[in-house]
């Protein structure tokens, strides 16, 4: 019998200081946005170095869910024709990062985690989104459908009763080829896991 499972969520863009570099053609500006300069990994919560926190903690013996979400500061690097750089910085709300659906059950409990947030400097950017449908029982075992974008980054793990972290799924754009393109329309990407 599990008393605490957790499941933690994060969105970033890694292995990247900047972003490739886009111009604008009106202005000359050079425009690049900060990476997170991280790989996979689950103890990278409250460093500032994901888009989009998100973790749920069941509490079988107080029979509840905690929650927490927060997203990354947003960097903005701007470079003028003449070389003079500018820095402008955002961060985005959490009031789309979200758990709905909650439902507990005699020996299980059954909810939604899902996130979408945008970049805070660029109003018309489209949103980096995942869902997880979660049914976790009470030995601690897990049923797990996924969706999410191809950009950026995504991972998903599991801790029962505050041991070592299992991988649920993670997601690498540099190895799918995915671009920002990939934020606008539906989630691409779908998984189903047993844990």
């Amino acid at each position: 019998m599990a008393d605490v499972v957790k499941i933690r969520a994060s969105v970033f863009i890694g292995g990247l200081q900047w972003l490739p570099s886009i111009k604008d053609p009106v202005s000359g500006y050079l425009h690049e946005y900060a990476g997170d300069i991280r790989g996979f990994t689950p103890h990278a919560v409250n460093t500032g170095r994901s888009r989009v926190e998100q973790e749920i903690v069941v509490d079988f013996v107080k029979r509840r869910l905690v929650s927490f979400a927060n997203t990354g500061l947003t960097v903005l690097k701007m470079t003028s024709p003449d070389g003079e750089i500018e820095y402008i910085q955002g961060q985005a709300p959490t009031d789309g990062v979200v758990i709905q659906n909650e439902s507990w059950g005699e020996d299980e409990v059954s909810f939604i985690m899902k996130a979408s947030a945008s970049n805070p400097l660029r109003p018309d950017a489209p949103s980096a989104d995942y869902q997880l449908d979660i049914v976790i029982r009470l030995d601690g075992s897990s049923h797990i459908k996924g969706s999410h974008d191809g950009f950026p980054c995504y991972e998903f793990y599991k801790q029962v009763d505050f041991g070592e972290f299992q991988l649920i799924h993670s997601h690498s754009f540099h190895k799918s080829g995915d671009t920002p393109m990939s934020l606008a329309g539906e989630m691409e990407y779908h998984f189903e896991k047993r844990v």
